[in-house]
């Protein structure tokens, strides 16, 4: 029987809300002490969070080289960049939506990453075809990735959406102590000029290996109906009955720390972990 079998009774799961807009020390570190929260606590609810860097962001991911993308350009263009927890490449956090989602080893999820990815994959997919009729495939193979490049959406790695065979959403995965946290970004709109300039590419070859939530719907999307859409494919495809929450104030207190000691620090972005 699949994750999401009407027979099934729906799950019980946590929404942080309202939809947070904050730079992006702020957005890796809350993702970070949600991560750690679902480590300490056999209880912890899985828990969707839809997030929007604000300002822009470039996030690098944990083991990529600071030289890989152009730092002086993000900056010239307003831009922060931030080192994330997760691996994979760089991802410019301007015109998208970004999505977390945390939980403990448990039904439906497994400590494979593949089979997880696999399972948030085809939530995300679900709610793009319910709310816009996109289409949305899972990527079948673990293609090489272009070393050249520190572009996320460059190439889709393993269980990444698509659209005729255009990268959709990029997204990356930890896992420590029997819990699991995976964010991607959602482009809304996409500045080719400026994603490419950061990146050291030619506009055209980011539009051929990308597609942006604009295009693959046929009109602009905000924010807040992204957010619906991701919700929905939630409960479409996983089962998921949500509960509004907000963020403890524990999990905030211990986000904090984590600026203060590792996001919001230069060293920490500059230097590849």
């Amino acid at each position: 029987m699949s994750p999401s079998s009407p027979a099934e009774a729906p799950r019980a799961w946590n929404v942080i809300e309202p939809l947070e807009k904050s730079p992006g020390s702020w957005q890796m570190a809350l993702d970070e002490a949600l991560l750690d929260d679902a480590c300490a606590r056999a209880d912890f609810v899985p828990t969707l969070r839809l997030y929007v860097f604000t300002p822009g962001c470039l996030s690098l991911g944990r083991t990529q080289s600071y030289e890989s993308v152009d730092a002086a350009a993000a900056k010239e263009q307003g831009l922060e960049l931030v080192r994330r927890v997760t691996g994979g490449s760089g991802v410019l956090h301007h015109g998208e939506l970004t999505y977390s989602f945390i939980a403990r080893v448990g039904a439906p999820f497994t400590d494979s990453i593949e089979q997880n990815y696999t399972l948030l994959s085809e939530a995300i997919a679900a709610g793009l075809a319910s709310r816009f009729a996109v289409r949305a495939d899972l990527e079948p193979a673990r293609p090489e990735r272009n070393l050249a490049s520190g572009a996320c959406f460059l190439t889709p790695a393993l269980k990444e959406l698509k659209v005729n065979g255009r990268k959709l959403v990029g997204s990356a995965q930890r896992r420590q102590r029997g819990a699991f946290m995976q964010h991607g970004a959602l482009p809304l709109v996409t500045d080719y000029a400026l994603h490419a300039r950061l990146f050291g590419l030619e506009p055209e070859r980011l539009r051929g290996a990308m597609m942006d939530l604009k295009e693959a719907a046929g009109r602009e999307v905000s924010h807040a109906e992204a957010a619906e859409a991701l919700k929905q494919g939630f409960t479409e495809s996983l089962g998921a009955s949500w509960t509004s929450i907000s963020i403890a104030p524990y999990v905030r207190a211990r986000a904090e720390a984590l600026v203060a000691e590792r996001y919001g620090r230069e060293d920490w972005t500059h230097d590849a972990v």
